[in-house]
């Protein structure tokens, strides 16, 4: 009856192993991902969505191969990289990490590796872009002999808008250029608009 009482339990424990085993895979296989943008000078804060109690150490990487913070939960220790510590804050109930004053250097992708004794694992992966805040777009009115007639002018960094109004109906336009920059001239309860925009910021 020892024997197989013991044999009994080391299969017991070998069946709670593989589902340990299993949950850590199930896991690996759910970690989420998502895509950031901010400007210059912003704050972001990178979220895990899920429970980390199962975990004891935490490591954010940035591109592949840049530990920008270490946490180990059983010493409450956080380790910082030298060129993140004055610009990172670490919430160590939920493991999220902000970054501060961010940079365009800052851009490229973020992820929180866990580890226990059994498994490491990627629990959430962040592709951060960080753009130049567009500047205030500039409108040029001419006017025409004809006053109900006039051309505008709407001008942001390298794109340009021309349109045509006659009797306060004008022509409305937009133009794309690569990264999504966008300018567009329009007219609403008879104010014209020029606005410039990226996926970050807008002006006009």
């Amino acid at each position: 009856m020892y024997v197989l009482r013991v044999f009994n339990n080391l299969i017991l424990q070998d069946l709670l192993d593989l589902l340990d085993n299993f949950m850590l895979f199930i896991s690996f296989l759910s970690a989420g991902s998502s895509d950031v943008i901010r400007v210059v000078g912003d704050s972001v804060q990178l979220e895990i969505n899920g429970s980390v109690s199962e975990f004891d150490d935490f490591t954010w990487i940035f591109s592949g191969t840049v530990n920008v913070l270490k946490y180990s939960k059983r010493y409450k220790d956080v380790t910082h990289s030298p060129s993140y510590k004055d610009r990172v804050e670490f919430n160590e109930e939920t493991c999220s990490l902000t970054l501060k004053n961010l940079q365009k250097n800052d851009s490229g992708l973020y992820k929180i590796e866990a580890s226990n004794a059994l498994q490491t694992t990627t629990l959430y992966t962040y592709r951060l872009s960080v753009l130049d805040p567009v500047e205030p777009p500039v409108l040029t009115v001419y006017n025409s002999t004809d006053p109900c007639n006039i051309t505008l002018t709407c001008r942001g960094h390298d794109l340009s808008i021309n349109s045509t109004c006659y009797n306060e109906t004008c022509e409305e336009k937009e133009v794309t250029s690569s990264g999504g920059v966008i300018l567009s001239l329009s007219v609403r309860d008879g104010v014209i608009i020029c606005n410039y925009s990226n996926p970050a910021s807008w002006k006009n």
